[in-house]
């Protein structure tokens, strides 16, 4: 039985999948990895972490995949807009992740040094401190003796993945769009915007179309992975455009929301007028052609998980996922009063702001460990809201939902109720990166015609319909849940630099 192997390079972990010609999973495994936070906005994860899981992960994967399985090629998705310095033998030190937003100063010295209405006329996209413009830039400032180093950058954790298994180093057009490094309109690197702000083009890795054969298994990867050498691999996708394809959204004019640590609300477009001012992102489609929009929010799951590790006791593990849902359930819509701002790493839509924070609003003696456990769950909800408002979708049919967040009933329940809009859940929501981009590698081997096969392979498993007395409730809290950032903004710049000062 002739089957793809997608390996998805997530946030949290690393998940293996065989896909069949059907679209479905046969079997898949998952090996997680940390993220390392500090002050100031960092947060990095260790390139070698993602390689010792994806290698446990396919480890498992064999253990109980059919013996008849025979791996037509292997293609990749992943986190994109990170920043991974490759030098000769491996990646030098951590990258740095989508969320990384230390280069504060360094986007603000090239906005004044380009331009606002440049920068965003060339890359059809606002360009903070989360760019890898801005995060080139410091590592230029700051570590240039590893830039000094780097022979090559690598943009998303699926494209360091594919250089360890086959030795090139590349990337998709959808990464590449998220990064700031990219011309939008003709779909190749910014060379004279890069040559302006000082940056080496030449460490740039080549551009491929998602499918494209870009090499095959390594004797070591293969020892290491249990592969054939000589396994074909295709060119990746990054996590948006692998998702977007998935759950069955690749034709123009279908939205759908994702939640797992981070976030978005997308929709495809044969042709896209940036919006950087509504912090909506224009991205290339897997498909040649068309567009992707997208309004992202840096962390919608990661509010949960965040909650989960705050509620244990010092001695204790964590709550499970499976609690949490029972304990939202118990309080009523509205959290008691309390209402929460989803900003723990700062945001990007609707709007752009790295000093932005999270905070409960309305805490009082009778809050309930249930209050706040809901108050995450409903403020998430309101972020995502206000991602559509920023996307001018207006469209009231049922939103397919993908991701983790899929899991909890309690959950998409309140996203229904947020959103007054049916959800629908994707089968396995959190297997949509890998499903999708295994049909980009189908449609390359020549499977498929097109990036949507038929309906049989985007099933739903279940569909949430907006409850009337919760969609009030939530349509009198949202003016008061979006007025809470503006309020703040200035108090959360003054606290940004009261602790910058240090000690």
């Amino acid at each position: 039985m002739d089957a793809i192997l997608a390996i998805d390079v997530g946030t949290t972990g690393a998940k293996a999948a065989l896909v069949g010609r059907d679209g479905a999973i046969l079997v898949s495994a998952f090996a997680s990895y940390p993220t390392h936070t500090a002050a100031g906005g960092v947060v990095e994860q260790n390139p070698q972490d993602w390689w010792a899981a994806v290698c446990a992960a396919l480890g498992e994967l064999w253990r109980n995949a059919g013996k008849d399985v025979q791996v037509a090629a292997v293609i990749l998705s992943g986190q994109m807009q990170d920043l991974i310095p490759l030098g000769d033998d491996d990646a030098l030190g951590p990258a740095l992740l989508y969320a990384d937003s230390r280069g504060q100063e360094e986007a603000a010295a090239i906005e004044h040094l380009v331009g606002v209405e440049t920068l965003t006329a060339v890359t059809g996209n606002a360009q903070g401190a989360a760019s890898v413009l801005a995060k080139w830039r410091w590592l230029a400032t700051h570590e240039p003796q590893r830039l000094a180093k780097t022979r090559t950058i690598l943009l998303g954790s699926h494209d360091y993945i594919a250089w360890r298994l086959c030795g090139v180093a590349s990337a998709d057009p959808t990464t590449a769009a998220t990064t700031g490094l990219l011309d939008w309109r003709t779909r190749n690197w910014a060379l004279g915007l890069l040559e302006q702000i000082g940056l080496d083009a030449g460490l740039l890795p080549a551009l491929h179309p998602s499918g494209a054969r870009i090499g095959v298994v390594s004797a070591a990867a293969a020892q290491m992975t249990g592969l054939p050498a000589g396994t074909p691999v295709l060119q990746g996708v990054g996590d948006l455009g692998a998702t977007t394809v998935g759950v069955g959204a690749a034709a123009p004019g279908v939205i759908y929301a994702y939640l797992g640590t981070s976030g978005w609300i997308a929709v495809s477009r044969s042709d896209a007028i940036p919006m950087p001012e509504r912090g909506v992102f224009t991205i290339c489609h897997p498909q040649p052609g068309l567009w992707i929009q997208v309004a992202p929010v840096l962390t919608a799951g990661g509010n949960l998980e965040w909650l989960r590790r705050a509620l244990a006791s010092p001695v204790g593990e964590p709550l499970d996922y499976a609690h949490l849902d029972r304990l939202a359930a118990q309080a009523s819509p509205g959290s008691g009063g309390v209402l929460y701002l989803p900003y723990l790493n700062g945001e990007r839509s609707p709007f752009s702001d790295p000093n932005a924070r999270a905070g409960f609003l309305g805490v009082s003696a009778a809050t309930t460990q249930a209050d706040l456990v809901r108050a995450v769950m409903e403020g998430t909800a309101f972020a995502y809201r206000s991602l559509r408002e920023a996307l001018g979708v207006v469209e009231r049919g049922a939103l397919v939902l993908a991701g983790g967040g899929g899991k909890s009933p309690v959950w998409a329940q309140i996203l229904a109720d947020a959103l007054a809009q049916p959800v629908q859940i994707a089968a396995a929501p959190g297997d949509a990166p890998a499903r999708g981009a295994a049909i980009a590698a189908g449609r390359a081997l020549g499977w498929y015609e097109t990036l949507t096969p038929g309906e049989g392979f985007f099933p739903v498993q279940t569909v949430y319909t907006p409850i009337a007395a919760n969609v009030r409730r939530c349509d009198r809290l949202y003016p008061v849940f979006a007025g809470l950032y503006p309020a703040l903004r200035e108090s959360f710049a003054a606290l940004a630099q009261a602790l910058n000062q240090g000690t």
